[in-house]
């Protein structure tokens, strides 16, 4: 029996729309699959590119899983959270930041922010606590959250310096509008005191003239703090400069008194600064200290010591036998016009600040573990071909 033509038709016509089909569907599939592939490489891609932004970001990142690890975490969190033992492995929180996972144990709706107040990293040194602004942020749909990190130290200094650059601006404006008739008073006050002969009234103008004195050296003190001078920079050799330096400074009556130890100083260490400018540094850094560095059997001690801190710099350290700073005292101590003396300015420091400043220097200031405020100024060191 032969099946009729029309029939073997249908069936060929069957079997070639099968080929196209299949043909079809292998098409799809292998399309299906370039773009699977695709996608994964740009999924790949995107994780790749959001660790890298995680690790280069300007603040410090934990992400944490549901056993409170730490599973992903960029240099500056680890840093600020003063954990060194670090793997690719997920870390318990509790071993990173014992603090931290308390702080976290807390009930908190939805994101929440808190300081948290860490332990000094160094033992020997005092006022060393650390604080941190952390954000704790819960990411819906996911089993992990996020923490961000920020020294609340550094925020609050960059505000300051914001404020007080403001304040600055201020200050000085209104010193040069303060001083031309201030001087028209004390010229009129000169004036007319030598037409009075009473005692008594010689002595008001004598008072008259030492309180314009006083604001004109006030008003100068702002000037020169708001629009300082650029640094003339030379090296200079301390093992010789800083011993006539000082002899020269203890002809003030104020530090005539005062008992200053320089410990010895390599003849080959030089620091590249202005002389004059590093003058004033350490005038008022001594007047600082024969105020307020008093020990308690009302002698005055001050002790330089001079070493290098790296293969750029010269570390330079001035320590007084006092009582040393309250912390909410030397938070605010390199502040313009914030004093605890009555008497005083406030400039001194904030001009010290500034100088070392334009000399390509900074300091800090901290209570020493024996007693005392200790100073340490960084400068720049001037090295010869050779030296190390």
């Amino acid at each position: 029996m032969h099946p009729p033509l029309g029939q073997l038709f249908i069936y060929v016509l069957a079997l070639v729309a099968v080929a196209v089909l299949a043909d079809s569907l292998v098409i799809s599939l292998e399309r299906g699959n370039r773009l699977a592939l695709q996608r994964d490489a740009e999924v790949v891609n995107l994780n790749a590119l959001n660790r890298e932004i995680v690790q280069h970001m300007d603040v410090g990142v934990f992400v944490l899983d549901r056993q409170n690890r730490v599973i992903l975490s960029n240099p500056i969190a680890r840093t600020l959270s003063g954990y060194r033992l670090w793997t690719s492995a997920p870390v318990d929180l509790d071993l990173v930041q014992p603090r931290l996972a308390t702080a976290l144990q807390q009930p908190a709706q939805g994101d929440s922010e808190m300081m948290i107040t860490l332990g000094g990293r160094d033992p020997t040194l005092q006022d060393s606590a650390q604080t941190l602004l952390v954000r704790n942020i819960a990411l819906p749909r996911s089993p992990y959250r996020l923490l961000l990190f920020r020294d609340a130290s550094a925020l609050r200094a960059r505000e300051r310096e914001a404020q007080l650059a403001a304040l600055g601006r201020l200050a000085a404006n209104i010193a040069h509008e303060i001083r031309n008739p201030l001087s028209v008073i004390r010229h009129a006050g000169n004036l007319l005191g030598e037409r009075v002969e009473t005692p008594d009234s010689r002595h008001l103008f004598e008072i008259l003239e030492r309180e314009t004195v006083r604001i004109n050296a006030i008003v100068e003190s702002v000037l020169e703090m708001a629009r300082p001078s650029p640094a003339h920079s030379e090296p200079i050799p301390l093992a010789n400069w800083l011993p006539v330096l000082i002899a020269e400074l203890q002809a003030d009556p104020l530090l005539a008194s005062m008992t200053i130890v320089i410990w010895e100083i390599s003849a080959q260490l030089r620091v590249y600064a202005d002389p004059a400018q590093l003058r004033q540094v350490f005038w008022n850094l001594l007047h600082n200290s024969a105020q307020y560095g008093v020990a308690e059997d009302a002698t005055v001690r001050v002790e330089i010591e001079t070493v290098r801190a790296d293969k750029e710099t010269v570390m330079v350290t001035l320590r007084d036998f006092g009582s040393g700073l309250q912390p909410e005292v030397m938070e605010r101590i390199f502040e313009p016009f914030f004093t605890t003396n009555s008497q005083g300015t406030g400039l001194g420091l904030s001009m010290v600040r500034e100088l070392l400043r334009i000399n390509g220097g900074h300091i800090d200031c901290e209570n020493h573990p024996q007693g005392g405020v200790l100073f340490r100024i960084f400068l720049p060191c001037w090295c010869l071909e050779g030296e190390e």
